[in-house]
């Protein structure tokens, strides 16, 4: 089974996405713009968000590959492209393409309905604009079980075992 976390930033899918990795004895696959964007020794561009994903896409293809019971994917191509749109106004239709076409048992969507916490790659501090990136998600990602509060890990353990058994 093959478990998407996404939501806007701060919103908890890289704690929530280890956790459920943990739990379930499965594989995590970290969201690949951190490391990349870490490395990178000049701004970020358009272009960049392209790699991003072939990064995101190449681990997350090794993880599906692993035979792993459970795969647990911090972020998928949605966030590359609302990232674009928002960012640059517009997305490269081969990245949005993959928004509509990579497959994923299920999708967790976060709200931003925690304590904003300062990284320096993070853009949008103002809970308003987190709360306005969550309606994005929603409407690209209709099928997404939204998971809010303090009980996230047990919200998405039942909804795992409520698709597993489906």
């Amino acid at each position: 089974m093959t478990v998407r976390v996404t939501g806007p930033e701060s919103s908890g899918k890289s704690t929530l996405a280890q956790t459920l990795a943990w739990c379930l004895d499965g594989t995590y696959v970290a969201e690949q713009a951190r490391a990349y964007l870490h490395a990178l020794a000049r701004p970020y561009t358009e272009a960049d968000l392209a790699l991003i994903w072939q990064a995101q896409q190449r681990a997350e293809t090794a993880a599906r590959q692993s035979g792993a019971s459970y795969v647990i994917c911090d972020t998928g191509p949605e966030v590359l492209q609302i990232w674009s749109e928002v960012k640059y106004g517009r997305c490269a239709a081969t990245l949005s393409s993959q928004t509509a076409t990579r497959s994923y048992d299920l999708t967790l969507l976060c709200a931003p309905d925690l304590a904003w916490t300062y990284d320096p790659l993070r853009e949008h501090p103002n809970e308003a604009d987190r709360w306005t990136l969550h309606a994005r998600y929603r409407s690209l990602l209709p099928g997404a079980l939204g998971i809010t509060g303090a009980d996230r890990v047990q919200q998405a353990l039942s909804a795992i075992q409520d698709t597993s058994l489906h």
